[in-house]
């Protein structure tokens, strides 16, 4: 009787670890978000939108071209002077977050733009409908 209780826990602990790192394969992780993130800022800089579109989460289209010369205009920043990034401030992260309905991964950078400081946050996101940049804010 112990030797099958034994048995019973033993595979009941093997198939919680199994489903635990099974959910786990779905996370983003940091180096993906801020490769897509880095790969998102260089499309912009070159004024490739059509490159810089494929990379939001087809959840969330946008007419980016519009978008950063309205903030141009708006703020006074040139983003083809470039985009780096001096810092990351902060991120958070899901593995599941029922608001998106998938992980997602949230980075906060100091920029600068030219010779402007811009803060951006962006979201990204991995759900059934695909993965990408789900949100993006930015602060001049």
């Amino acid at each position: 009787m112990k030797k099958l209780l034994r048995n019973i826990l033993f595979f009941s602990l093997a198939l919680l670890c199994a489903a635990s790192l099974a959910s786990c394969g779905n996370a983003i992780k940091k180096d993906e978000a801020k490769a897509v993130v880095n790969d998102f800022f260089n499309a912009i800089v070159a004024e490739d939108y059509k490159t810089a579109k494929g990379l939001l989460h087809p959840d969330r289209p946008a007419d980016l071209e519009t978008f950063f010369q309205n903030v141009e205009q708006r703020e006074g920043v040139d983003f083809q002077s470039g985009i780096e990034i001096k810092k990351y401030t902060g991120f958070s992260s899901s593995v599941y977050d029922s608001t998106v309905g998938g992980s997602r991964y949230e980075l906060t950078m100091r920029t600068t733009v030219g010779e402007d400081t811009v803060t951006f946050t962006v979201e990204v996101v991995k759900n059934e409908n695909g993965y990408g940049i789900y949100n993006l804010d930015l602060d001049t």
